[in-house]
Parts: C-alpha cells; sequence; structure tokens
C-alpha cells in the first residue's frame, strides 16, 4: 500500500501591521509517527505555489490580511489541509490555555487512542473560553505532536470551542523534547510579537513555568493545590473561577 501523503498547514497568530508567513510540512506517513519528510513537493494556496525543502518544509509570504480569522486552504494533489490565522493587532490581549486536562478530559496520550467523539470537555470550559475570547484572543498551545493537529482542530470545533490558532509541537516529537521546552519556545514565538499577553492557562507545574519563563502570570487548573510552580501562579479548580478571574 502506498503511503499517504500528510499535509500539515501550521496555525498563526499574525499581527495586523506584518505579512503573514504561512509553515506548511508535507511528509509520507507509513504509520503513527513514522513519516518522513517529502521534499520538492509542489503546494498551492490562493493560487500560489511553492515546494517544500528537503526537511519537507515550505514557508510562504501571503502579505498583509484584515484584522480576523482566515481559514487558509494548502492543497497537494487529493492531500489537503487548513490554516486558521487569527490576524490581530499587535497591542490585543492574548489569552493562551493548555489543552490536556485543561480544557480537555484526557491525557495528550490518551488522545491518541480516543475517537475524537469520546473526548468530554472539562466541565465549564469552553463557556469561560467563551466568555474570555469577547474580551481577548485566544490561543490554544499543546504538547501534542503536530499529527494530531486536524483531529484537535475536530475536536474543538465539535464541542464548540470559540475557533483560534492552535500551536502544537514545531520542529519537535514528544520523544525528542520535555513539553515544558517545547512550550518555552512557543511563547517565545507569541511573546516577540504579541508584547500583551496577560494570562496563560494549564494543569501542571511546567506549563506554569512555562509562562513564567516569559513574564506571563500563569493559571493552574488542577483538582487540588499542587506543589513546585512559581510564585504568583494563580491556582483554581474550576474555569467558572478563571472566567470570573479574567472577566470580572
Amino acid at each position: 500500500m502506498a503511503p499517504e501523503t500528510l499535509v500539515t498547514a501550521r496555525d498563526l497568530l499574525a499581527p495586523a501591521d506584518g505579512p503573514v508567513n504561512l509553515e506548511i510540512e508535507v511528509e509520507r506517513r507509513y504509520w503513527p509517527f513514522f513519516d518522513p519528510p517529502l521534499a520538492d513537493a509542489e503546494l498551492e494556496i490562493e493560487g500560489q505555489k511553492v515546494l517544500t525543502d528537503r526537511a519537507g518544509e515550505a514557508r510562504i509570504d501571503l502579505g498583509t490580511r484584515a484584522p480576523g480569522l482566515h481559514r487558509l486552504r494548502v492543497r497537494l494533489g487529493p492531500a489537503t489541509d487548513e490554516a486558521l490565522v487569527a490576524v490581530v493587532a499587535k497591542d490585543q490581549p492574548i489569552f493562551i490555555t493548555d489543552i490536556d486536562h485543561t480544557i480537555a478530559d484526557v491525557s495528550s496520550m490518551g488522545f491518541i487512542f480516543r475517537s475524537v467523539g469520546s473526548v468530554r470537555p472539562l466541565a465549564g470550559s469552553r463557556e469561560a473560553l467563551e466568555r474570555i475570547s469577547k474580551k481577548m484572543q485566544i490561543v490554544y498551545l499543546t504538547a501534542r505532536d503536530h499529527i494530531f493537529a486536524r483531529k484537535t482542530r475536530e475536536w474543538l470545533a465539535l464541542h464548540g470551542f470559540p475557533p483560534a490558532p492552535v500551536y502544537l509541537r514545531r520542529r519537535t516529537r514528544f520523544w525528542t523534547v520535555r513539553a515544558r521546552d517545547h512550550k518555552v519556545s512557543r511563547l517565545r514565538e507569541l511573546r516577540l510579537a504579541f508584547p500583551n499577553i496577560p494570562w496563560g492557562v494549564g494543569d501542571l507545574p511546567g506549563d506554569a513555568q512555562a509562562y513564567r519563563e516569559h513574564g506571563i502570570p500563569p493559571i493552574l487548573i488542577s483538582p487540588r493545590p499542587q506543589e513546585g510552580v512559581p510564585e504568583g501562579t494563580v491556582q483554581v479548580a474550576a474555569w467558572s473561577e478563571i472566567a470570573r478571574l479574567v472577566v470580572p
């Protein structure tokens, strides 16, 4: 059987005064986690064409975009993917949340084996994020592998979460870089472009440490208080508490 061609267009949060630089990764998927890069693959995005490099990656400048949510379709023959690009003002407040055991009642490993419909949201998480999204731009930050980008987007849409960019692993796999270090790296990208990030939510001390490393006040959601968290971390047991704190 011929391997599946896996196209992954990376979601993006972009400032309104700058270009949208979309990144795409193309791989041959023989089986889960064995997916070597596909070089010289010709991708089409909005009438433009670009080739992947030796690492199976391509980057294309799509120019400036009007503020708002843009769904950009990437095509390689019959294989497609859609990136969600949110264009916002540079000073727009950004609210970042983890996914596993934070808004989804599942571990990152459990999500691999379970169907989209069988994973339930944490109580009140959708309602809280809907309320917060009226005042801030949401970004979903997760240590899930990039090959689960589509499944993650499907889960968020199924349960009615506010549409927003999903930042997954970028050039790392879960066995090569710790979740905390991955989040530190991806937060660096966001922090360089957007100075106003008043809150970041997670469920583990490593999440709080990653936020604090970039000067982002951390919120930790957990049934019971955890140790080893940075000073100033707000610990809560429910999303209703987060909603009251963030959007009084």
